[in-house]
């Protein structure tokens, strides 16, 4: 078997790559592009993700690709037919009185947002309530709003991206497993998979949590560890309080409203935007095909560390449970009663900054890696699958920074953290 490009790996990413690929090839018969995935789209860390589509970041090429993305996602239904499950509620990013350096930094990426020509703005706590009623915060928080923001259903993305990866010639095999990376003279040529050998001009690895292990097989250690990140869910309540129903020119909420995007000031019942909350540590966004909202930390300090990928642990501990409850609480008191509704560990691949590994193999010609995207990669996939595109077919690379992101920007003895990204 042969292919121009071998993808390895059914993730956003690596369903973005072959999608920007294929639109790329005048001659799907001779110049391939072929994705394995050995499970099945969204097997790995994008089939849990939250999907959350925000623009908030501190570096300016994170933003950048988000910003771009973001309006991918956005037009992507009405421009193909295919659905994403895109919700438009906007993205609130806040932080407390008593977080000065956090509140400045807020205010710092708002004014460097805003000359991207992003749409944000900084807010107070008066223009917050506005924006969430019945949500708590105190005089002096501040925080960055981002009405074009929101969220997409993971695995509808994955498969409409795929559908339309494949209506351009790419092929997608389902059920088949990396099992060696075939390297001669200093460049790849190939892969061992369990359904056979694959001949290849270049080989993209996109294997998320697996990549490190991957790459192991031939000698190349890469700076990646992986990490067991637990969520939960709680019911969505009428989030209608008194401050909502003083006024008289708001009315319910509905699904229509976050589709449509109108007036996010009115009474939001049972939906609201996404939070990304530093005073109290949580991301809050709906999940409104189960009328359940999903929590889970802003950070991974205390994630546990997983060797083994394959060994994930699908329980999440009553632990969680209860501070997910009392967290989103303190913002939004209604959910102190609310039922639970569901919980997820998944795994997030972490680099020493929270910045991904994009780009060519050191020392292993037609070899790249697509890997370390730290928890916040969904909602720069578009830009991520153009970028790895305009490198394979040796273009101009302008949909990312390939220098900020190359996979040898690390000497050894960096700190590991981060918090998305912020």
């Amino acid at each position: 078997m042969r292919a121009r490009i071998l993808i390895v790996g059914g993730g956003i990413m690596g369903i973005s790559t072959a999608l920007r690929c294929a639109q790329r090839t005048a001659d799907p018969n001779r110049d391939a592009v072929v994705l394995i995935e050995r499970k099945h789209l969204g097997a790995g860390s994008s089939g849990r993700s939250g999907a959350i589509l925000r623009q908030h970041y501190h570096d300016a090429p994170v933003a950048r690709m988000a910003r771009d993305s973001l309006r991918e996602y956005a037009g992507f239904e009405e421009r193909t037919g295919l659905p994403l499950g895109f919700h438009r509620t906007g993205v609130l990013t806040l932080a407390g009185p008593a977080q000065p350096d956090w509140c400045e930094r807020i205010r710092a990426n708002v004014a460097m947002l805003r000359d991207l020509g992003i749409e944000t703005e900084l807010v107070d706590a008066a223009r917050m309530r506005a924006l969430v009623p019945g949500i708590r915060v105190a005089e002096g928080a501040v925080g960055a709003w981002e009405p074009g923001g929101g969220f997409v259903d993971p695995n509808r993305t994955l498969d409409s991206f795929a559908k339309l990866a494949r209506s351009h010639g790419a092929v997608t095999r389902l059920g088949v497993a990396l099992t060696g990376i075939r390297v001669v003279d200093g460049r790849v040529s190939g892969a061992r998979t369990s359904e056979g050998d694959y001949e290849c001009e270049q080989l993209v690895v996109v294997a998320g949590p697996w990549t490190r292990a991957l790459f192991r097989e031939i000698g190349v250690e890469l700076p990646l560890k992986v990490v067991r990140p637990e969520n939960h869910y709680l019911g969505v309540p009428e989030m209608a309080g008194e401050e909502a129903e003083a006024s008289s020119n708001r009315r319910p909420f509905s699904l229509e409203d976050l589709h449509e995007r109108r007036d996010p000031t009115r009474s939001l019942r049972g939906l609201h935007p996404v939070l990304i909350d530093l005073e109290h540590g949580f991301y809050a966004r709906c999940d409104p095909a189960h009328a359940r909202t999903r929590v889970g930390h802003v950070d991974y300090d205390d994630d546990h560390e997983l060797a083994d990928p394959d060994a994930l642990d699908e329980t999440v501990s009553d632990e969680l449970k209860r501070w997910t409850r009392a967290a989103l609480a303190q913002r939004l008191p209604p959910y102190a009663d609310r039922p639970d509704a569901g919980s997820i560990a998944a795994w997030y691949t972490l680099t020493p900054d929270a910045q991904a590994l994009i780009g060519p193999v050191p020392g292993i010609a037609g070899l790249f890696v697509v890997s370390g995207f730290s928890g916040h990669g969904f909602k720069l996939g578009p830009s991520v699958g153009e970028g790895v595109a305009q490198m394979l077919f040796d273009e101009p690379v302008t949909a990312l920074d390939p220098q900020f992101f190359a996979p040898t920007r690390f000497q050894g003895g960096e700190r590991w953290g981060g918090r998305f990204g912020l």
